[in-house]
């Protein structure tokens, strides 16, 4: 996938997650940008390992969990790049699980051809009412009570996911 599908698909379901968008954005371009920064030749090689970056995605979670410093950073950053590898998965090509083993979901889209196009055409679609209706739910209120010192993070955590009370 490109780095537009990438940006737009971990953007906007951090969002409706409640996990911070910028932050995963970031990271749903990090098992690419950090293939240069270790200088490592092959793309889709280690850095796109489903088994790294799931250990720590649970990793940033349990520190999200025991309310670490930046760990709702970490824990979008984290979630960016598990959103990258997902979408890598459905490709032709896939992702490494382990080694030479590779996963593919479905690989019917092919990078930057008219199938990734049409794919995120449907994202579009379909994930930006949620963004929408996401305000109506009271995942905002929530977020707003919770800038404010009226309810602590615990609270917030426990009700952004409720739809109805």
């Amino acid at each position: 996938m490109t780095w537009l599908t990438h940006t737009f698909f971990a953007g906007t379901t951090a969002h409706i997650l409640g996990l911070n968008p910028a932050i995963a954005v970031i990271g749903s371009t990090a098992p690419d940008w950090t293939e240069d920064l270790f200088g490592i030749n092959e793309h889709r090689g280690i850095t796109h390992y489903l088994v790294l970056w799931f250990l720590a995605l649970m990793l940033t979670f349990l520190l999200f969990l025991s309310h670490a410093p930046y760990s709702m950073e970490l824990l979008s950053f984290t979630y960016g790049s598990m959103t990258h590898l997902f979408l890598d998965a459905l490709t032709k090509t896939g992702i490494p699980l382990y080694g030479k083993q590779r996963i593919r979901i479905g690989g019917l889209i092919t990078t930057g051809r008219l199938s990734e196009w049409l794919f995120l055409a449907l994202l579009i679609l379909f994930l930006t009412p949620l963004i929408k209706l996401d305000a109506k739910l009271g995942h905002s209120r929530y977020k707003e009570l919770h800038k404010q010192g009226i309810i602590d993070r615990k609270e917030y955590n426990e009700r952004k996911f409720k739809l109805w009370e």
